[in-house]
Protein backbone atom coordinates (compact mmCIF):
# COMPACT_ATOMS: atom_id res chain seq x y z
CA UNK A 1 0.00 0.00 0.00
CA UNK A 2 1.59 3.27 -1.08
CA UNK A 3 -0.72 5.78 0.57
CA UNK A 4 -0.96 5.64 4.38
CA UNK A 5 -4.26 6.76 5.90
CA UNK A 6 -5.56 7.15 9.45
CA UNK A 7 -5.70 3.92 11.51
CA UNK A 8 -3.49 1.97 9.09
CA UNK A 9 -1.07 -0.43 10.77
CA UNK A 10 2.47 -0.57 9.40
CA UNK A 11 5.44 -2.68 10.45
CA UNK A 12 9.18 -2.11 10.18
CA UNK A 13 11.91 -4.69 9.44
CA UNK A 14 12.21 -5.53 13.17
CA UNK A 15 8.50 -6.33 13.51
CA UNK A 16 7.61 -3.17 15.46
CA UNK A 17 4.07 -2.16 14.59
CA UNK A 18 2.92 1.44 14.36
CA UNK A 19 -0.43 3.11 13.79
CA UNK A 20 -0.86 6.09 11.48
CA UNK A 21 -2.60 8.95 13.26
CA UNK A 22 -2.66 11.55 10.48
CA UNK A 23 -1.14 12.32 7.09
CA UNK A 24 -0.47 16.01 6.55
CA UNK A 25 -0.78 17.53 3.06
CA UNK A 26 2.43 18.71 1.39
CA UNK A 27 3.81 21.96 2.80
CA UNK A 28 5.31 24.82 0.76
CA UNK A 29 8.42 22.74 0.09
CA UNK A 30 6.33 19.79 -1.11
CA UNK A 31 7.06 17.57 1.90
CA UNK A 32 4.13 15.54 3.25
CA UNK A 33 4.47 14.40 6.87
CA UNK A 34 3.05 11.26 8.47
CA UNK A 35 2.11 11.41 12.15
CA UNK A 36 2.30 7.98 13.79
CA UNK A 37 2.84 6.21 17.08
CA UNK A 38 4.24 2.85 18.13
CA UNK A 39 1.63 0.46 19.43
CA UNK A 40 3.92 -0.24 22.40
CA UNK A 41 4.00 3.40 23.63
CA UNK A 42 2.02 6.61 23.27
CA UNK A 43 4.67 8.98 21.91
CA UNK A 44 3.70 10.68 18.66
CA UNK A 45 6.33 10.74 15.94
CA UNK A 46 6.60 12.50 12.59
CA UNK A 47 8.38 11.41 9.42
CA UNK A 48 8.32 12.56 5.79
CA UNK A 49 5.98 10.35 3.77
CA UNK A 50 8.69 9.15 1.34
CA UNK A 51 11.01 8.16 4.17
CA UNK A 52 8.12 6.55 6.06
CA UNK A 53 7.28 4.32 3.08
CA UNK A 54 10.94 3.23 2.84
CA UNK A 55 11.05 2.05 6.47
CA UNK A 56 7.55 0.64 6.97
CA UNK A 57 5.32 -1.76 5.05
CA UNK A 58 1.54 -1.99 5.37
CA UNK A 59 0.14 -4.80 7.55
CA UNK A 60 -3.52 -3.94 7.97
CA UNK A 61 -5.86 -1.43 9.54
CA UNK A 62 -8.25 -1.26 12.43
CA UNK A 63 -11.46 0.56 13.16
CA UNK A 64 -12.39 1.09 16.78
CA UNK A 65 -16.03 1.56 15.86
CA UNK A 66 -16.22 -1.79 14.10
CA UNK A 67 -14.65 -3.57 17.07
CA UNK A 68 -17.07 -1.88 19.46
CA UNK A 69 -20.08 -2.78 17.34
CA UNK A 70 -19.05 -6.45 17.20
CA UNK A 71 -18.70 -6.62 20.99
CA UNK A 72 -22.07 -4.93 21.57
CA UNK A 73 -23.83 -7.17 19.05
CA UNK A 74 -22.37 -10.31 20.66
CA UNK A 75 -23.47 -9.14 24.11
CA UNK A 76 -26.98 -8.35 22.84
CA UNK A 77 -27.27 -11.82 21.30
CA UNK A 78 -26.13 -13.43 24.57
CA UNK A 79 -28.70 -11.45 26.55
CA UNK A 80 -31.48 -12.43 24.17
CA UNK A 81 -30.52 -16.10 24.41
CA UNK A 82 -30.46 -15.96 28.21
CA UNK A 83 -33.84 -14.24 28.30
CA UNK A 84 -32.62 -11.25 30.30
CA UNK A 85 -33.84 -7.77 29.46
CA UNK A 86 -31.34 -5.80 27.40
CA UNK A 87 -31.16 -2.93 29.85
CA UNK A 88 -31.44 -3.76 33.52
CA UNK A 89 -30.83 -0.18 34.61
CA UNK A 90 -34.01 1.18 33.06
CA UNK A 91 -36.93 1.34 35.46
CA UNK A 92 -40.09 -0.46 34.44
CA UNK A 93 -43.35 1.42 33.92
CA UNK A 94 -44.94 0.11 37.14
CA UNK A 95 -42.91 -0.18 40.34
CA UNK A 96 -43.06 -3.43 42.32
CA UNK A 97 -44.73 -3.51 45.73
CA UNK A 98 -41.46 -3.53 47.65
CA UNK A 99 -40.07 -0.64 45.55
CA UNK A 100 -42.83 1.84 46.46
CA UNK A 101 -41.40 4.69 48.53
CA UNK A 102 -43.52 6.36 51.19
CA UNK A 103 -43.65 10.15 50.75
CA UNK A 104 -41.93 12.15 53.52
CA UNK A 105 -44.17 14.37 55.63
CA UNK A 106 -43.21 17.93 56.63
CA UNK A 107 -43.23 17.03 60.34
CA UNK A 108 -40.64 14.31 59.77
CA UNK A 109 -38.31 16.75 58.00
CA UNK A 110 -38.52 19.35 60.77
CA UNK A 111 -37.78 16.83 63.50
CA UNK A 112 -34.81 15.29 61.72
CA UNK A 113 -31.50 15.47 63.54
CA UNK A 114 -28.75 17.54 61.95
CA UNK A 115 -26.04 15.56 60.18
CA UNK A 116 -23.17 17.88 61.15
CA UNK A 117 -22.25 19.40 64.46
CA UNK A 118 -21.84 23.16 64.56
Amino acid sequence: MTDPTRNDIFEDANGVQIAVKQVYPPNALGVALVEYKNLSDSNLRFMPKEQFLEYFHWVGNFGTTDTFVKVVMQKAEQLQQEGEPESEGTPSAEPKADEVVKPVQDDEIRSAAPTRSS
